[in-house]
Order: structure tokens, then C-alpha cells, then sequence
């Protein structure tokens, strides 16, 4: 078990590092309905639970785009065995940026670009992958 949450911690802090170091900024689908979602709490929401809702999507929102610093942080929660809180960040951090690599994949063939677009930020690809291999490992741990 240990070894699992020592693996697991270890490849979300390089994915966190590579997602960082490639400079993309991937704001994924989870985002955008975030931002789409906080103006309408007050027609389901008043008072001060419309203001607690408003300030917990905000939250999740600045989580979600730093992207791979969560997911660098998800890595080092993990290791400090807590796998369920860093799962979360990595998932807030990175995996809902899966969508954007998929997006980015059919935009480029649409406009018949080829990969060369997508290659181009092959290191947070890879660092987004490593970060989901990684939660997913510590789902196991």
C-alpha cells in the first residue's frame, strides 16, 4: 500500500511539474460551466446561502485554473497520505482538462492543421496524463 500512494504521489507532482513547465493554460469544460453556472445561483439560491455557493464555485474555479500547480499540490497531499484530497485537486487541476485535449485534437483536424498544434504542447499532454495515471493509482492505495 505504501508503495502504491509513494507511486501515485510521485507521477501527479511530475505531471504537475510538466503541466506548469509547458506554459499551456487548459481552462477545460468543467470551468466554463462553473463561470456560466455562478450567475444564475440566485435564481435557485438566497441569502447568505446564494453568497456560500457563489464563493465555493469561485474557489473551485482559481483551483481549477492553475491547473498544474493543484495537481503538483494533489501530489504532495497524496504522499502525505491523503489520497481522497489530493484525487480531487488533481481531478479539479488537470483532469477536467482532458476535454481540451480532446477538443484540441478535433480542432485541428476540422481545420486540417494536422497534430502540429496539439504537438506543440506535447509536455503538458504528457505531464496530464502522468497526473491521471497518478490519481487513478491512488484511487487503489
Amino acid at each position: 500500500m505504501g508503495i502504491r500512494i509513494y507511486a501515485a504521489g510521485t507521477l501527479a507532482i511530475i505531471g504537475g511539474l510538466l503541466m506548469v513547465g509547458s506554459g499551456y493554460n487548459s481552462r477545460g469544460f468543467l470551468y466554463q460551466a462553473l463561470g456560466y453556472a455562478e450567475p444564475h445561483v440566485s435564481d435557485f439560491l438566497n441569502g447568505a446561502a446564494a453568497s456560500v455557493a457563489v464563493i465555493a464555485i469561485t474557489i473551485i474555479e482559481v483551483l481549477i485554473a492553475l491547473g498544474g500547480l493543484t495537481v503538483l499540490i494533489g501530489g504532495l497531499i497524496i504522499l502525505a497520505r491523503h489520497t481522497t484530497g489530493g484525487r480531487v485537486l488533481i481531478y479539479l487541476g488537470g483532469g477536467a482538462g482532458f476535454l481540451g485535449l480532446l477538443i484540441s485534437f478535433g480542432y485541428s483536424m476540422y481545420k486540417l492543421q494536422g497534430l502540429d498544434p496539439v504537438l506543440a504542447y506535447l509536455p503538458y499532454w504528457v505531464g496530464l496524463t502522468m497526473a491521471i495515471v497518478g490519481r487513478k493509482v491512488a484511487k487503489g492505495a
